[in-house]
């Protein structure tokens, strides 16, 4: 499917401020701190900090990644030397998705599965909620 960068990225920045949104209050002051990005790809530093090889296949599909420590690694008077970063990458969205409906779906599973990981769960946590 042929998404261009400008409308995904209305997508994803539409789809996050609904699930921020729809957070409960506490949470909902937390993950409005998370910036939202785009990117056609991960960047070679992206793809090694998730433990793969950049050759891998699974490289290519990378939907989404968040980049920060989650809430349940901080300690109370931590604070963060960067923000925390939700990045979704637009071409893999694009080589899986057939049309509109398919990649909001999609977009909106990531980024709950990636704010998940902002909140502190692991790959299995998300998993077991259907999330993985």
């Amino acid at each position: 499917m042929n998404i261009p960068m400008k409308k995904f990225e209305d997508m994803v920045l539409g789809a996050a401020a609904r699930i921020v949104a729809s957070l409960p209050p506490d949470l909902r002051s937390r993950a409005q701190e998370v910036i939202f990005a785009v990117a056609d790809r991960p960047t070679p530093e992206q793809i090694r900090s998730v433990g793969d090889d950049e050759d891998d296949e699974y490289a290519g599909d990378l939907l989404g990644l968040y980049e920060g420590t989650s809430l349940i690694d901080r300690g109370i008077d931590d604070t963060p030397l960067v923000p925390d970063r939700i990045t979704l990458f637009r071409v893999p969205f694009a080589d899986m998705c057939g049309n509109d409906r398919e990649l909001r779906e999609e977009i909106r599973l990531t980024i709950i599965h990636e704010l998940g990981h902002f909140f502190g769960f692991e790959e299995g946590d998300l998993e077991e909620r259907g999330l993985g």
